[in-house]
């Protein structure tokens, strides 16, 4: 009984730590476009920067 009173509250800041972690990553938009990453060595450094305009 005193292992769970110590391994809870450890694995809830763990828990919690990620769910910070996600949230900011979230945020940052690091999950915005996958798909686009294996695009980008096609694309020409031209079209790149227009997309970025665009984007804004």
């Amino acid at each position: 009984m005193a292992g769970l009173l110590i391994t809870l509250p450890i694995a809830a800041v763990i828990a919690v730590g990620f769910l910070l972690f996600f949230l900011w990553s979230v945020k940052n938009e690091d999950y915005e476009d996958p798909e686009m990453i294996k695009y980008r060595m096609l694309m020409d450094e031209n079209d790149q920067a227009d997309r970025s305009i665009q984007k804004k």
